[in-house]
């Protein structure tokens, strides 16, 4: 397999941003939600203004905070008329004019699993199409579940998040940036993370102000496996503030009935929330039905969380390979792979070529495809090149709405039928999702 750089991801620019003293302030009711978490209002010219910080069927006054053409972008300023399903924040940082990442932090969990329910049902319709949501509504609709551990309606599901990205500010604190903003905004906590997290004692006037410094990107990780650390630009640190060595750390999963156990290294990738990887996993292994002695090819591996299972799932009579762009992530892939050597991992870009010399590299067809993207999704060349090979079943893994109902769009028109459909909230107080889709074709 020829080794070529992986892509970057693109991205956009919502719109023009307003000063501060020129924004106006409308009074609107708020519609459905739309993906990226706001809600869709119409103001009284008939112009589109996406809110954030609402709910569904509540009246608001909203401040516009950029515009683009005949849309606008708006924060709820004052709430007039609420919704039951609205309750005091729980990181009011992450409010109006506040940082990114916590944009359903007013909302009710169970809330928030219909909001995004809402969401991935009207991406399914408006970018996966017709066909695509018909089928979806046969198979009996769109459900947002919980993750094992958050089903308790009063749960507030706080401490979840097993790795959080911080930047330190020109006075050594530690924060994150304004919503679409440059500035960086000092935390006085971060709810959603992990207790063990929590206890570093990173924010405010810290001492951790001795291991950064202003500008750093820093890295908190709390692995399932072991103590919490710290990455900076200049190494990485224990609860202690003590340098170490930058081994991988050790994340446990309990999936299909076992316990496994993966090493990754403290800047690579892992799911957030602390039972996500469990969930996916589980929900793969459920969708792949591999049998042993199969063939299985698997696009995006990262760390190897699903090659391992696959593998497992072949047994030595197998064969499975993977793809992935990240040189670091499949060394993790390769260890944690640990001697199954019926199973091998590649290090190329994930595009219509690498598609087509894996498949080579399998020597026949294959019984599965496993993708899980980027938030970007697979895109239309990856995804002929799938249909291409033509492996009967494909099970797709997406973090996002609109990209996954249009990789699934892709796979629809060439010639696959969807089989099931599963998604979770394993990023609550945000619009994120996740998905597992099982394709199949004759």
């Amino acid at each position: 397999m020829r080794r070529r750089p992986p892509r970057s991801d693109r991205h956009r620019r919502s719109g023009a941003r307003i000063d501060p003293a020129d924004r106006e302030v409308l009074e609107l009711t708020l519609g459905e939600p739309a993906h990226g978490g706001a809600c869709v209002a119409r103001d009284a010219d008939g112009r589109v203004v996406f809110v954030r910080h609402g709910l569904p069927g509540e009246r608001v006054r909203a401040r516009v905070t950029s515009t683009r053409n005949t849309l606008a972008w708006a924060d709820v300023e004052e709430v007039l008329e609420a919704s039951p399903d609205r309750v005091p924040s729980v990181w009011p940082q992450a409010g109006p004019g506040g940082v990114g990442g916590g944009e359903l932090a007013h909302v009710r969990p169970v809330a928030q699993r219909r909001w995004k329910e809402d969401v991935l049902r009207g991406q399914l319709r408006r970018v996966g199409g017709e066909e695509l949501a018909t089928r979806v509504a046969d198979l009996g609709g769109v459900s947002v579940l919980p993750a094992p551990g958050d089903e308790d309606a009063d749960d507030a599901l706080l401490g979840r998040r097993t790795r959080i990205e911080l930047v330190i500010d020109g006075d050594g604190h530690a924060g994150m940036h304004r919503y679409r903003g440059r500035e960086v905004i000092a935390l006085d906590q971060m709810p959603l993370a992990v207790p063990a997290i929590s206890a570093l004692g990173l924010f405010g006037d810290s001492a951790w102000g001795e291991v950064w410094q202003p500008g750093d990107r820093v890295r908190v990780v709390a692995p399932t496996g072991g103590e919490p650390v710290v990455v900076t630009p200049r190494g990485v640190y224990d609860a202690a503030r003590e340098r170490i060595p930058g081994h991988p750390l050790t994340w446990t999963v309990g999936a299909e009935g076992t316990s496994l156990s993966y090493a990754v290294r403290p800047e690579g990738f892992w799911q957030t929330h602390v039972r996500g990887a469990e969930v996916l996993a589980d929900a793969v292994s459920r969708g792949a039905a591999v049998a042993p002695g199969a063939r299985v090819a698997e696009l995006y591996s990262g760390a190897g969380l699903f090659t391992r299972v696959l593998a497992d799932a072949t047994g030595p009579g197998g064969r499975v390979l993977s793809l992935e762009g990240d040189e670091g992530a499949v060394a993790d892939a390769s260890a944690n792979l640990d001697g199954r050597d019926w199973a091998e991992t590649f290090v190329g870009s994930v595009d219509a070529e690498g598609v087509g010399e894996l498949a080579t590299e399998l020597g026949a067809r294959p019984d599965v495809v496993v993708l899980d993207p980027p938030r970007s999704g697979a895109g239309r060349e990856v995804t002929r090149a799938l249909v291409e090979v033509g492996a009967p079943r494909v099970v797709l893994v997406s973090c996002d709405p609109a990209a996954g109902a249009r990789d699934l769009r892709a796979l629809v028109e060439g010639g696959y039928t969807l089989g099931t459909l599963e998604a979770w909230d394993l990023f609550p107080h945000t619009h994120h999702l996740e998905f597992v889709a099982v394709l199949t074709r004759p």
